[in-house]
């Protein structure tokens, strides 16, 4: 296992008289190195240099990147003045630094870029609180003498950089000029985020850097609109800063397990594999702890699922099986305390995340192709269990043409596709697991036939309708995306280009995961676990242009309204924009706390709504400006739609809740309850009457807007190989 070391240097007295005196450096640098020396939180070796002449400052950064193992994780922070000479050039000022002689008393950027490229370390983090141009407010001391880009001076592989604000800003220390030092804005959140575990954002128990630049950010900002934080990296992977010490189970998992109602126990159980798969040491250990409780619970369904559940993610976790039970008798499950973390190393280093379990029943988002077609039985108890908590949902098994029934013990597949037809008669459904899209008339529920998208299809993972709503297209299981006439069930083009590469957590997969038309019909844009977006002329299969910017599988795409533009949501946690003609950049949406499962423009093309497994982005496309709409439910953003007037938003969460906001306000105004599990999709119908739902409890939703209830609940029965008529 690697060191995690850590370099922090704060200058505040200056020996020439132009340079202004500081209050907050040495309160900065004391508090960050208490949170990164605490072997609970971070557990870095941390040196720290105070007012120091910049020889015996540059001495010691090259010490600290000298001899540097691969696995090692170096932070380098600075507080104070950053200055520039007539060139621009970046310079760290040090209590001797003169301003008429900057390069032989200052340190410059490119010494500390040379020092960090010749160090072998594959994770260097490098945090500046110190100067940008800009204006000057009354009552501030800022950090900042003349203008500085300081992210153009440090770019390289394995690096990621935090700044305290952009090029054209101060760095403020606070209101007050003298007296008791105040830490500055940025750092004093730095802080705070990594000692109460606060930017642990995804609650998988770890604080990443992205994470610790996220959270600080949003609170920068809001706190200081004036001065915005910045990021750049170049990384593969993720570089775990700290542990939350503070995790505890979400709310409404502990809600779940102390519930008296043995269907919530039993649902807490997908909660509590989700959290297995993400979480580090810590979090996996508590979830064991719970499923050996749910393994010992006096409902014989919870029992038996907690057992499953166990012996997948563990064989040795399973219990011996209790004998069988008289009838069931329903108590909530005991409340377990958190567990201490638990550290690595003899140096405090955090333990590193363990290996990913096996993959529980319902993963948060489609996964990439895993070789087999997966069922269990446990979904079939859960959505009966649950069944009866929903007395506004009508349950339709299908028409009379149906094989199975209502009664069958066979668990639906997950449903994570829904769209409407463009006239809205038609509701299509589709999940991951079968290469079978089911036909609905949505003013009946009534199930009107299916279509099998292709013999070597193992799912279908994305799919959109063109305009004219005569072609279907669909990314499957296959490396394949088949456009499909409805009107003959036929595959009329097959368009091949992407790969089953290696995705960015090293695992392979299907190599379509998303695709949509354009607004006339004539475009397909694609993503792919090749980490590719590919735009295709629709009519002649044609591949127009192929873009390989992203670092991760791309799983949702879409176009804006006018045509012109193409959004990519990807799992490297940005979604960029690319002119839909040749594929050219525009920009990229970057800082998103989780990976991107899905995005949609406004029916205006003004807005880009951004679903990253937490707090809903909205961004603006003019501003380049983002605004965080709030997790729906409280748990994270899945999908994402607007309705066709463009007032209202539709969220679907992880939780299985649906939240509907306003547009202009970003007011939740409903918040709709019926799924059991996590919402995987969602289209508003063309009139903006009806919402549709799909979900991993096997079923899709019918809402009513005006009255905001769900009139139809549609199951399938296990679909068969065979096309059915419509």
């Amino acid at each position: 296992m690697g060191r995690r070391l850590a370099l922090l240097i704060a200058t505040y007295r200056y020996q020439d008289s132009a340079l202004r005196q500081l209050t907050a450096p040495a309160h900065d640098a004391e508090a960050l190195a208490a949170v990164l020396k605490d072997p609970g939180i971070a557990g870095f070796e941390v040196t720290t240099l105070v007012n120091e002449p910049h020889h015996r400052v540059g001495a010691a950064i090259g010490d600290f990147y000298r001899d540097r193992r691969r696995d090692d994780l170096t932070l380098l922070y600075f507080t104070g003045h950053g200055l520039k000479d007539d060139d621009g050039q970046l310079y760290l000022a040090m209590t001797d630094t003169r301003r008429d002689s900057l390069l032989f008393t200052a340190l410059s950027a490119e010494q500390i870029d040379r020092a960090m490229s010749g160090s072998m370390s594959r994770q260097k983090v490098l945090i500046l609180d110190c100067c940008y141009s800009g204006a000057f407010p009354a009552g501030r001391i800022a950090k900042a003498d003349t203008a500085v880009h300081t992210l153009e001076r440090f770019q390289g592989r394995g690096r990621t950089v935090l700044t305290a604000s952009d090029a054209t800003q101060y760095s403020f220390e606070g209101d007050r000029v003298h007296g008791e030092a105040a830490r500055s804005v940025f750092t004093r959140h730095l802080v705070a985020g990594l000692r109460d575990g606060g930017a642990d954002l995804d609650g998988d128990g770890d604080i990443t850097v992205d994470e610790l630049y996220s959270y600080a950010h949003e609170r920068v900002v809001r706190e200081m609109p004036q001065q915005r934080p910045k990021k750049q990296d170049d990384v593969e992977g993720r570089t775990v800063i700290a542990r939350n010490v503070n995790w505890t189970l979400p709310p409404y998992l502990l809600n779940a397990l102390r519930s008296p109602i043995a269907g919530d126990r039993l649902a807490a159980l997908d909660g509590l594999g989700h959290l297995h798969r993400i979480g580090n040491d810590t979090v996996r250990r508590r979830v064991r702890d719970e499923m050996r409780r749910l393994a010992d619970d006096d409902s014989r369904l919870v029992s038996a699922a907690a057992t499953a559940r166990l012996r997948a993610l563990q064989p040795e976790e399973a219990p011996a099986q209790s004998p069988p039970r008289g009838p069931a008798r329903e108590v909530s499950a005991p409340a377990a305390g958190v567990p201490a973390p638990e550290t690595g190393a003899a140096t405090g280093t955090p333990a590193a995340p363990a290996a990913p379990a096996a993959p529980a029943a319902s993963p948060a988002v489609p996964p990439v192709r895993r070789g087999v077609r997966r069922r269990t039985v446990l979904l079939g108890g859960l959505a009966a269990a649950v069944a009866v908590a929903v007395p506004t949902a009508i349950a339709l098994h299908g028409s009379d043409e149906d094989s199975g029934s209502s009664g069958s013990s066979a668990a639906p597949d997950p449903v994570t596709e829904v769209l409407f037809s463009p006239d809205g008669e038609k509701l299509l459904t589709a999940g991951y697991l079968e290469p079978v899209v089911t036909r609905w008339d949505p003013a009946t529920g009534r199930r009107t036939g299916t279509v099998t998208v292709g013999e070597d299809a193992t799912g279908v993972y994305s799919m959109a309708l063109s305009p004219d709503g005569k072609t279907l297209a669909e990314a499957d299981g296959d490396n394949a995306i088949r456009l499909l006439d409805l009107r003959t069930r036929r595959v009329v083009r097959t368009l091949t280009g992407h790969t089953e590469n290696l995705a960015t957590d090293g695992t392979g997969g299907s190599a379509a995961l998303a695709v949509a038309f354009s607004p006339d019909g004539e475009t397909l844009a694609s993503g792919g676990v090749d980490r590719t977006v590919r735009l295709w002329d629709s009519a002649t299969g044609r591949a127009i242009a192929v873009i390989t910017a992203h670092t991760g599988a791309v799983r949702s795409v879409a176009f804006s309204p006018d045509g012109k533009t193409v959004a990519s949501g990807s799992d490297d946690r940005t979604v960029g924009l690319w002119k839909a003609s040749d594929g050219r950049a525009l920009t990229t949406v970057s800082g998103l706390d989780g990976e991107v499962l899905s995005v949609a423009f406004s029916p205006d093309g003004k807005t880009l709504a951004i679903a990253h497994g937490g707090p809903l982005t909205l961004w603006d496309v003019a501003t380049e400006r983002s605004t965080s709409l709030g997790a729906p439910g409280g748990d994270g953003a899945e999908a994402v739609a607007f309705s066709p007037d463009g007032k209202t938003l539709a969220t679907g969460s992880y939780g299985g809740t649906v939240t509907l906001s306003d547009v202009a306000t970003t007011r939740t105004t409903a918040t709709l309850k019926g799924h059991t599990r996590e919402i995987a999709d969602l289209a508003f119908a063309p009139d903006g009457s009806t919402l549709a739902t799909v979900g991993f409890d096997g079923t899709a939703r019918l809402w009513d807007l005006t009255t905001r209830r769900a009139v139809f609940t549609l199951t399938a029965p296990t679909p068969t190989a065979t096309s059915t008529p419509s």
